[in-house]
């Protein structure tokens, strides 16, 4: 019988990683300094593959200078070590509270994900994997971001651990029976600093000066928005989306949106005018 257990890669290599974006993207990081080996993850000793591990890194976004309305469009991770190809999701949730609530054997639906494929030929490099559609969030928002390694025992595969970080990594791996997420330092691997980054757009409403033109009220609201704008204004379209970016079908008419049958929960309502684009978080009560 196989025997599953936590196994790390220790390997006298390390990568010095310069982080880039565009001008329009800031990478949010929970690391820094030389990046190389040491990670840790759920496998196979014998055979040496591993598999079934879910790596997590959570970010409180108003911590990481996140102001206003952004879209997470993508994660990035480092791949240590990777043998044959290695079948990963990424995924973000939100999530208040994380580690709290998360169950590996019944995870939530994310907010975004998507999936790819992993070689040797990416050993050393910093990965980077974009969303099939971008989350939309806010500065209030627990941003947690999840890599996970779905193939089961068939390869090996280690992320890169950083010199330093400023808040702990997490894992979970239901062949090892750790099925909420806990720090790596906790289960005894401290040096496991896994380098998981978050992408976000910051350019999602245009113009400071249409958000102050425009009135929408009440915010929280339980039944009817308001949306006021100048007579020289014309809403060229409006959509009022859920936190997964599904459009909820209310429509805007006469100043007005009828919210009354919706769920209480957050939406954001976007707005195309003929002045520019402006997107508002709305809380439904």
């Amino acid at each position: 019988m196989k025997k599953i257990t936590l196994i790390m890669f220790a390997l006298a290599t390390s990568f010095v990683f310069a982080q880039s974006a565009t001008n329009a993207e800031s990478i949010l990081s929970q690391t820094s300094g030389a990046i190389g080996d040491g990670g840790v993850a759920c496998g196979d000793q014998g055979a040496g593959t591993t598999g079934d591990n879910l790596y997590f890194r959570s970010y409180y976004l108003y911590d990481y200078g996140v102001r206003g309305i952004v879209q997470a469009t993508g994660l990035e991770f480092f791949v240590s070590t990777a043998t044959g190809s290695t079948a990963l999701q990424v995924m973000v949730f939100d999530m208040e509270g994380f580690p709290g609530g998360f169950d590996a054997t019944n995870m939530p639906v994310p907010l975004a994900s998507a999936s790819l494929t992993v070689t040797s030929a990416q050993v050393g490099t910093m990965v980077r994997a974009d969303f099939d559609s971008p989350a939309i969030v806010d500065e209030d928002t627990t941003l947690v971001a999840l890599v996970y390694e779905t193939d089961g025992q068939t390869a090996q595969f280690y992320l890169g651990t950083a010199a330093a970080e400023d808040a702990p990594s997490y894992l979970a791996s239901v062949a090892c029976e750790i099925n909420n997420p806990v720090p790596v330092a906790v289960i005894g691997f401290p040096d496991a600093r896994h380098v998981i980054n978050v992408i976000v757009d910051d350019v999602v409403a245009v113009g400071d000066n249409l958000a102050e033109m425009v009135s929408i009220f009440p915010n929280p609201t339980s039944s009817v928005l308001n949306i006021n704008l100048p007579s020289n204004i014309e809403v060229l379209s409006s959509a009022l989306v859920d936190v997964l970016g599904r459009t909820t079908g209310v429509v805007y008419s006469n100043g007005q949106m009828d919210v009354s049958g919706l769920s209480q929960g957050v939406y954001f309502l976007k707005l195309e005018t003929t002045q520019g684009s402006l997107t508002q978080r709305i809380v439904k009560q």
